[in-house]
C-alpha cells in the first residue's frame, strides 16, 4: 500500500518509523521545527525507553512541501485533533479512492455517524463539519492508540514497551472493511493490533482514563501516577473520572472501565508524561475539546451537572491560552523592550 502519513508528532512518526522498518512504501509529510529537524537528518531515531543502547536510526521518505493527490492508497490523519478539520479539507484530494486511518485522542467527530441510530454532530470536536464534509465515513478506520511515546529534546523518538501496548483499529461504517488493509499493514510491521468489536466503546473507554490523568497531568506538570501522590490530585481525578462515567453512561455506554483498575495503571506508570502534558511542556496547543469538552457538551444535552469537569475545563482553557500567547513575563519584556 502506498502510504501517506499527515502528522510528524509521536504517533505519526512512529508509525512512520515502523512501516519503514517493515519494508512499506511510506511519505511522511509534516511541518515545524520537529520535521524540519527529521526531514534534514533523513529520517527518525528511534529509541527505547529500556535500553538506550539500542536505538537506531530509521531512514524515512520525508516531504516537506504537500505530496501531490492520487495514487494513495492509505492516508493516515496523524494531527491532533484539533487539527483534523482543516487537514481533512486540505488532503481531501489525497483521500479519494483511499483508506483513511483516524488515531486522535478523545471522542471523535464520527462517534454518532454512520450508525443505525440518529446522527449526533459533536461540534467541540468538529465545528463547522469541516472532516465529515472532507472525508467519507465509509473509508474511515477508527483507530485507539495506547502507546507511550515522547520526543526528547534531541528530537529522539523514545519508545516505552509495555503489555498493555495496543492499536486497535475497527471501522467506522459497520461492514465497511475499512480497517482491514491498514490492520494487515501493522500487523506486517510487527505493530501489537487488533480489529476492535466496536471502535466506538473503545474509544469511550480510553476517554474515561484519559479525562483524569491528561488535564491533571497538564495542569501540575506531574507524571501520570505522580497526580495521585497529593490527596487532592486524587479526590479530583476521582471525580472527573465519575462524571465522565455518568455521562458516558446516558450516551450509551453499557459497560463504563473499571476506575481502580485504571487508577492503580496510573500508580504503575508515575513518571509517564501525557500527551497533554508533553505538548504543554512543547508550547503547543493540546487536544482539550476531544477530551474535556466534548464532555461538557454532551452533559448539557442530557442535563447532566458536571461541576469537577466544568472547572477543569476552565482551567484548561486558560493554560491553552498562556500556550498560544506565552508566558506574561515574556510579553512584560517584549513591551519594556518597545
Amino acid at each position: 500500500m502506498r502510504t501517506l502519513i499527515v502528522g510528524s508528532g509521536p504517533i505519526g512518526s512512529y508509525l512512520a518509523a515502523r512501516l519503514q522498518l517493515s519494508g512499506a512504501d511510506v511519505v511522511l509529510h509534516g511541518k515545524g521545527d520537529a520535521f524540519a529537524r527529521i526531514a534534514g537528518q533523513g529520517g527518525l531515531t528511534l529509541q527505547p525507553l529500556e535500553a538506550p543502547e539500542q536505538a537506531r536510526h530509521v531512514p524515512l521518505q520525508c516531504s516537506v512541501d504537500v505530496p501531490p493527490p492520487g495514487g494513495w492508497d492509505l492516508l493516515v490523519l496523524a494531527v491532533k485533533a484539533q487539527d483534523l478539520g482543516r487537514a481533512a479539507q486540505q488532503f481531501a484530494a489525497h483521500a479519494r479512492g483511499a483508506t483513511i486511518l483516524l488515531p486522535q485522542n478523545g471522542l471523535p467527530w464520527w462517534q454518532y455517524l454512520g450508525t443505525d441510530t440518529p446522527p449526533l454532530r459533536l461540534q467541540a470536536v468538529d465545528p463547522g463539519g469541516l472532516a465529515e464534509a472532507a472525508l467519507p465515513l465509509d473509508r474511515i478506520a477508527g483507530c485507539v492508540v495506547t502507546k507511550g511515546l515522547s520526543m526528547n529534546a534531541e528530537g529522539t523518538l523514545v519508545e516505552v514497551s509495555v503489555a498493555s501496548d495496543r492499536f486497535a483499529l475497527g471501522d467506522v461504517v459497520r461492514g465497511s472493511q475499512a480497517s482491514g488493509a491498514p490492520f494487515d499493514l501493522l500487523r506486517r510491521a510487527e505493530l501489537p493490533v487488533a480489529l476492535s468489536e466496536d471502535i466506538r466503546v473503545d474509544k469511550w473507554r480510553k476517554l474515561l482514563v484519559n479525562v483524569a490523568f491528561n488535564p491533571l497531568g497538564a495542569l501540575s506538570q506531574l507524571g501520570f501516577g505522580e497526580v495521585l501522590d497529593e490527596p487532592e490530585g486524587e479526590r479530583l481525578a476521582r471525580a472527573m473520572m465519575n462524571e465522565a462515567m455518568a455521562v458516558a453512561r446516558v450516551s450509551g455506554l453499557a459497560e463504563p472501565i473499571d476506575a481502580e483498575a485504571a487508577f492503580a495503571r496510573a500508580r504503575s506508570s508515575r513518571h509517564h508524561r501525557t500527551s497533554m502534558l508533553q505538548d504543554v511542556q512543547a508550547g503547543r496547543p493540546f487536544e482539550l475539546e476531544p477530551i474535556v469538552g466534548v464532555l461538557l457538551e454532551l452533559a448539557q444535552r442530557r442535563r447532566i451537572e458536571v461541576p469537577a469537569l466544568a472547572t477543569v475545563y476552565s482551567c484548561l482553557r486558560l493554560l491553552n491560552l498562556s500556550v498560544r500567547k506565552g508566558p506574561i513575563r515574556q510579553v512584560v519584556r517584549e513591551n519594556r523592550g518597545a
